[in-house]
């Protein structure tokens, strides 16, 4: 085959070929979200005339024409896990005329100068179109993203674990791979756990003598259990506002109790049921120190999110683990300076004085001095 003529018969082709490179992507995207594969991204591409012209030119192949070239027109799926190669697979091989005679699964591949460029290769036909003859085909491209990072350094280095590598660089891309590898069944094995685990977390959310370490995962238990829906609404009945659906900032809530002494959910069951009704008495002057302090009225709400009890619950242990004033004061400040003020230790201990001015006001003093403390 010449060349030249190849390459123009190529340019001829080439808005044909860039249309049938859109249309097969939009197709891919449609198929894999029928069916609910969570991928990262789909890419597409139309080979250059300068890659195409070193691909003819190689000693090891010829061709016939251009069209026994399977890839000038390319797609990508990258993957956020291994497991889910199998997945998209099985939507290729449904919904598109594989060609498994020249299809590579190199995800298998055992040999080392292939190791770290693991990666499932279809080579798929095209239905009859008037602008592609009937041997047109074309490739798709499945891998993970940690498959996709390591074929793009290499290339961008500008070699490959091959035997024409250097002995001590091959040595080191094969280090480099085998990590990869094991970082990717490390992330299906992750999510696995996390799934069995938020599992358990869910079947237990009504169980107050249920024990899970308090992350953001049991957080999401806590806040469906019965105890702390109740509060929440007495919270928006007090409030005149309707609850919600949507969590109150689990991250800022999950680092609110961690500050207050809890690592256990079953503490905050217990907490809770111990300060239920001084949490309470908190509602009021809180926000007569917000509307003073932030400008913050609790008519500003729409609605009151779950686990807002919680919030008031952190306030409300802090406040009863000291007898003495001072330790109040100290200990409400590096509350609100791991908080809200890092960097601010001024307006921190400003903050949790003028708190304390407003609740010593308020009915929350006398129902302090009659309820339960713990002593710090």
């Amino acid at each position: 085959m010449n060349i030249g003529e190849a390459l123009e018969l190529f340019q001829t082709q080439s808005p044909s070929l860039e249309l049938a490179c859109l249309q097969l992507k939009e197709r891919l995207q449609e198929a894999l979200q029928e069916a609910n594969i969570q991928f990262h991204s789909i890419s597409s591409r139309l080979k250059s005339p300068e890659s195409l012209r070193s691909k003819l030119a190689r000693p090891d192949k010829t061709y016939a024409n251009i069209w026994e070239v399977t890839d000038l027109v390319g797609l990508r799926v990258t993957t956020y896990f291994e497991d889910t190669i199998d997945d998209v697979a099985r939507i290729i091989e449904s919904r598109f005329a594989v060609d498994f005679g020249h299809t590579q699964d190199r995800l298998a591949a055992q040999d080392y100068r292939v190791f770290g460029y693991r990666s499932l290769h279809y080579v798929c036909g095209l239905e009859q179109t008037r602008t592609l003859p009937p041997g047109f085909r074309f490739e798709i491209q499945i891998r993970t993203i940690l498959q996709h990072a390591w074929a793009e350094i290499e290339h961008d280095l500008g070699y490959k674990a091959s035997d024409s590598t250097p002995d001590t660089i091959r040595r080191r891309f094969i280090r480099i791979a085998g990590l990869l590898e094991l970082a990717d069944e490390e992330f299906v094995s992750i999510r696995r756990d996390l799934r069995a685990y938020e599992k358990s977390v869910r079947a237990c959310a009504q169980d107050s003598s249920a024990d899970f370490p308090l992350d953001r995962l049991s957080l999401q238990g806590l806040v469906q259990a019965s105890a702390v829906q109740e509060m929440d609404r007495k919270i928006s009945q007090l409030l005149q506002r309707p609850l919600s659906t949507a969590v109150f900032f689990p991250e800022y809530l999950l680092k609110m109790l961690r500050l207050s002494g809890f690592r256990e959910t079953r503490e905050v069951y217990a907490a809770l049921e111990q300060h239920g009704q001084h949490l309470l008495t908190l509602i009021a002057p809180y926000f007569e120190f917000t509307r003073t302090v932030w400008r913050l009225n609790s008519s500003d709400f729409e609605s009151i999110p779950q686990g807002y009890s919680l919030f008031f619950l952190s306030h409300s242990v802090i406040l009863q683990s000291s007898i003495l004033e001072r330790n109040k004061v100290a200990k409400l400040a590096q509350f609100y300076k791991e908080l809200d003020y890092p960097d601010d230790e001024k307006s921190a201990q400003e903050v949790a004085e003028k708190l304390l001015e407003t609740l010593a006001r308020s009915d929350w003093a006398s129902a302090s001095l009659s309820g339960g403390k713990e002593k710090a």
